[in-house]
């Protein structure tokens, strides 16, 4: 309808959609960060979820101090409801989605509003701060590529950063499809894959302008459940997924790109839920992950392995097309602690819960346990945690470790052996027969899987590396992993190899959030290693 005269308003922009439930604590944060925009043409469209904290108060005030906010109150029905309620009354070109406990960078709307305009494209994504909201700090995370490459339209169904709120979405394309929110946890799981393939293009301003606050108290991902429904917790979200695309008639289009989502976002939440869960509960998740996964993708087989090396190759086996299952990882831990397993009792504590479970699990030589549980069809296998010395107490051995180290575990009876000392090495090669010859004994149709890995020599982006400042220690510790490789090779049987120095790019990403460290590559190299995996074991 055409307005006129004193009628005559603007069109709104911008639909800003924030559903509140109980977040009184951070929502004046929240809201200060709307109305700060430098872009002003958007509308706020407050969704109080029936709170019962003083949130719905808050909001009404934020209604009475500008008018752009307008205020929904509506009963308790979740998240997913909230936004859809939201998306019924938005009038803006655009959508936005924001969480009330997290805020925007002030040019969040003018930087992503503008290039949706200058590039005609029907979704707009930034990188993301993730603020913890325990340690105060924030990382950055890269959402339009690795490692300074875009991903293709694929690589970002796969591998996008997979949230709704870092997006801004054309309205009309939005209704054109009828997207909507399912009730479910993860509920951008289903619609995130869908949009990117239906859109006519996404483009990033390639800048962290959201702000994600992890940790918080209260918040829905960090309470532990004990009921049934939520010891399935994602399972809604890829049949919804699975539906959308259905839909949308692209099912087969994306059959084997719907295989690698499925996997790596169930990859996600099982590691987040891995030490939340108590261990009847993650195994109640984990086999309704490996039954979905045959019932939509069937084949043969769905392979599953034992893990055992680095936190470099738990990233590595995340990208190849298989489960990636925490409880079968092994961190932190070397063939000579396996092997010579501890008799007497230890104490320890660690502050970080999943590193702690990793020493819990040298500590009590829960490999074989768990190898004899699981029954994998590989154990994939590097030998980066060699490289560590090792700590002789009692009986036995332990891997001196960075998690050993940073440990409460320390008596005053260990002794330390430098991994370099002739005896340790000596040591390595006895523990490494041992192994072999104990895995071709009692496990014969397990297959040994040995990735090649070395500690990376430089440090950069694609444009240019650098040389580590301590590069004839890392050269050392590589020369040492050299000789561990062709030893275990040399003594194996039946073995695949996966040479992992041939692929391009092996070095660290200088912007990783986890630590520009030699042991961690970026990953461009690691989804190259996994696909080298991929092809050897087969699918």
């Amino acid at each position: 309808m055409l307005m006129r005269g004193n009628e005559a308003k603007q069109m709104t922009a911008v639909s800003i959609i924030i559903p509140v439930y109980n977040v009184a604590k951070w929502i004046d944060q929240c809201i200060e960060s709307v109305v700060n925009q430098t872009f002003k043409n958007f509308e706020a469209l407050l969704v109080d979820d029936g709170s019962t904290d003083g949130s719905d108060e808050k909001c009404d005030e934020w209604a009475k101090r500008d008018q752009r906010i307008r205020v929904i109150h509506k009963k308790n029905e979740g998240p997913s409801a909230a936004r859809n309620s939201g998306i019924l009354r938005a009038a803006g070109e655009y959508l936005a989605f924001l969480d009330a406990d997290d805020w925007l960078d002030d040019t969040f709307l003018e930087k992503l509003y503008h290039k949706a305009k200058e590039a005609s494209a029907d979704i707009v994504e930034c990188d993301v701060w993730r603020y913890n909201d325990n340690s105060h700090e924030k990382t950055h995370s890269c959402c339009y590529g690795s490692f300074g490459v875009d991903f293709t339209r694929e690589e970002h169904m796969i591998y996008g950063y997979g949230a709704i709120w870092n997006l801004l979405i054309c309205k009309a394309f939005w209704n054109r499809y009828q997207f909507h929110f399912e009730s479910c946890h993860s509920e951008s799981t289903p619609l995130y894959a869908a949009m990117i393939a239906k859109c006519n293009k996404i483009v990033n301003v390639k800048e962290a302008l959201y702000y994600y606050r992890r940790f918080r108290e209260g918040s829905r991902t960090m309470l532990h459940k004990t009921d049934q429904e939520a010891s399935v917790v994602g399972i809604k979200a890829f049949e919804y997924l699975m539906e959308n695309f259905e839909k949308l008639d692209l099912r087969e289009t994306y059959r084997e790109c719907l295989e690698r989502i499925v996997k790596y976002k169930m990859a996600s939440v099982m590691s987040a839920f891995f030490y939340r869960m108590n261990k009847k509960e993650f195994h109640f998740l984990s086999e309704k992950y490996y039954e979905f996964i045959v019932y939509y993708f069937p084949k043969e087989k769905e392979i599953k392995y034992l893990l055992w090396g680095g936190y470099n190759l738990t990233r590595i086996m995340w990208y190849a097309n298989y489960l990636h299952n925490p409880y079968t990882r092994f961190n932190f831990s070397s063939l000579i602690a396996l092997m010579h397993p501890l008799e007497e009792t230890l104490q320890f504590s660690h502050r970080v819960r999943y590193r702690e479970m990793m020493l819990e699990r040298e500590i009590h030589n829960d490999f074989w346990r768990i190898l004899r549980e699981i029954k994998p069809h590989y154990i994939i296998l590097d030998f980066l945690e060699e490289r560590f010395d090792i700590v002789k107490y009692g009986s036995g051995y332990l891997t001196k470790s960075d998690a050993f180290d940073e440990a409460d575990i320390m008596p005053d009876n260990m002794q330390i052996i430098l991994r370099n000392s002739e005896s340790c090495q000596q040591l390595w090669k006895e523990s490494a027969l041992a192994f072999i010859q104990r895995i071709e004994m009692e496990y014969p149709t397990v297959q040994i899987v040995l990735v090649k890995n070395y500690l990376a020599e430089q440090v950069g982006d694609i444009r240019k590396q650098e040389y580590f400042n301590d590069i004839n220690r890392i050269q050392q510790t590589n020369r040492m992993l050299k000789q561990c490789y062709e030893y275990f090779q040399n003594n194996c049987k039946v073995l695949k190899v996966i040479e992992a120095l041939e692929c391009e790019y092996f070095f660290t990403d200088k912007q990783y959030e986890y630590g520009a460290i030699p042991s961690h590559l970026n990953e461009l190299v690691n989804r190259k290693i996994a696909r080298m995996i991929e092809r050897s074991i087969g699918i």
